[in-house]
């Protein structure tokens, strides 16, 4: 392209359903950016109702609001415009765009690959386009011929239908991808490498822009990009915050390399920040056990909502070691935190006591064990209730796949803040935490992982080993058939109904407990 061309980017955070408040920050995005001298301003996809509204579809006021937010728009904007919003034509809904300029809407799209799969399903709301999204749009008096297309539209190889193909039949000066792509581990370099793949004969810029924010399982990391009429990565927005991106197309600036651990780490906490502040909530209550899980759910919680609003609760028994509850100490003075001690080994003991007839003659086993996680659940709920705090759930992915957590003990919480991390993520990330400053105290991350639950326990598996293999199991990536896979595969299925009472997980892979994966709870079938 060679006349210069500025388009601005809104990378937005908008809330789902908040009709008004939407409304309010597009305007004021759209008003910024042309203030800066953009020639044409890019919202995301759905970035008047949020994303993925589900079955709030299914509401006629719901979908009437969000096109009357349209119309509203519309008829402020001078300088070109596009934004994602649901339309709704001969009682069908589409996932769609418009193109606004001069106070009116002057084109519309609507998306024509719709995902149903994952965590995505939107044939269930959604009728398909059938045209795409070319159009003539006259910028600075100059006319442009654009290719409009949203998400899916980009990942089309599962697809009959090959719109990348259709659309650089049409040779236009500009394409534009509009998207609420969520975020997991790499998807930011799957993004390039497949805008570089499937457009490297269209000879004209590219935009790609992503939506920003959590919305109860799911992160929107941003990297909106810009690409040049050769495919080279131009410009790119920050990751995990708002932002316009007012890009030259003709003009590269130097883009910052952000690290796995980094990104994964901005993730967690964005999602945590935006679950907490999009549901009312402010102070978050952790139970600290001085091991590792609940050590970097703390530091996650403290970056996500300040140290003064995050309480931990150190609540021993009579197998806690000494160095646990020292750990523990140490960790919430490190992350300068709200910290108590609460002893339950009197409370175990007037369990036991209590049934000690109905227990009698039995030996002592995993109800004793899960009764002292009861209580911590039990009191860090009492915690929740007086002073308002939503509990943050320390679980990894590991363990709840294999079903080694307690229903009503530590798996309480009102959300899981690392359920989609595996046993040896979860070290690595605590590893990359402490590279500047030793926030988590060495002995968490260096010593033998345990429960505590019992004299001299220790978790029984190999992490090492375990996690890799059923990470396997969990995304599909393998069909093996040796004793120690089956007998994982097993495992996993049958603590199927464990998982259904966690609290939501926050999802960071490619296939999370969730909304996302849905095994009956009920399941004879066997490999």
């Amino acid at each position: 392209m060679s006349k210069a061309l500025n388009v601005a980017i809104c990378q937005i955070n908008p809330v789902l359903g908040s009709f008004e408040n939407n409304l309010k920050k597009i305007a004021t995005n759209y008003e910024e950016a042309v203030k800066k001298g953009a020639d044409l301003v890019v919202f995301p996809e759905m970035s008047i109702t949020g994303y993925p509204p589900q079955d709030l579809l299914n509401n006629n006021k719901f979908v009437n609001q969000n096109i009357h937010c349209l119309e509203n728009l519309s008829k402020m904007v001078t300088v070109p415009c596009i934004f994602g919003f649901v339309d709704s034509v001969d009682g069908n809904k589409y996932n769609a765009a418009a193109v606004c300029q001069d106070g009116k809407i002057v084109y519309k799209y609507h998306k024509i690959h719709l995902p149903n799969y994952d965590v995505f399903d939107e044939r269930r709301y959604f009728q398909s386009g059938d045209s795409i999204g070319v159009f003539d749009l006259i910028i600075n008096n100059f006319n442009y011929k654009i290719a409009l297309q949203i998400c899916e539209d980009l990942w089309e190889d599962e697809y009959k239908r090959k719109i990348s193909d259709e659309i650089i039949k049409n040779n236009p000066d500009l394409i534009i991808n509009i998207s609420a792509s969520p975020f997991t581990k790499d998807r930011k370099n799957d993004r390039i490498k497949l805008i570089q793949s499937k457009y490297k004969n269209a000879n004209c810029p590219f935009i790609y822009c992503n939506l920003v924010g959590g919305q109860d399982e799911l992160i929107f990391d941003g990297f909106s990009m810009v690409f040049n009429s050769e495919l080279e990565l131009i410009n790119m927005g920050n990751g995990f915050q708002e932002q316009i991106l007012l890009t030259d197309l003709n003009t590269k600036v130097s883009i910052e390399n952000i690290s796995s651990n980094e990104q994964l780490f901005k993730a967690l906490s964005l999602g945590i920040k935006d679950y907490f502040i999009k549901t009312g909530h402010k102070k978050a209550v952790i139970g600290l056990s001085g091991g590792i899980d609940s050590a970097l759910v703390a530091c996650l919680a403290v970056d996500a909502l300040g140290s003064d609003n995050v309480y931990l609760v150190s609540m021993p028994s009579r197998f806690s070691s000494d160095h646990s509850k020292s750990d523990a100490k140490k960790l919430a003075s490190n992350l300068n935190t709200n910290f108590d001690t609460i002893d339950i080994d009197g409370l175990f003991g007037k369990y036991l006591d209590t049934l000690d007839k109905k227990f009698e003659g039995t030996e002592s086993n995993v109800a004793e064990e899960n009764i002292q996680s009861r209580i911590r659940g039990n009191i860090l709920m009492a915690i929740s209730n007086k002073f308002g705090c939503l509990v943050l759930s320390t679980g990894n992915k590991t363990e709840l796949a294999l079903g080694y957590c307690t229903l009503y003990g530590d798996m309480s919480g009102g959300l899981s803040a690392i359920g989609d991390l595996n046993k040896t993520e979860v070290y690595e990330l605590s590893k990359w935490i402490n590279q500047n400053k030793e926030l988590i105290p060495e002995n968490i991350i260096s010593k033998e992982p345990s429960a505590e639950l019992a004299p001299n326990q220790v978790d029984p598996f190999d992490y090492e080993l375990i996690s890799p293999i059923v990470d396997k199991i969990v995304f599909g990536d393998s069909n093996e058939l040796d004793q120690q896979f089956l007998s994982l595969k097993k495992k996993i299925n049958i603590n199927e109904h464990k998982r259904r009472q966690a609290a939501p997980v926050l999802r960071v892979s490619k296939k999370a407990f969730g909304i996302g994966r849905r095994i009956p709870i009920v399941n004879h079938f066997h490999e």
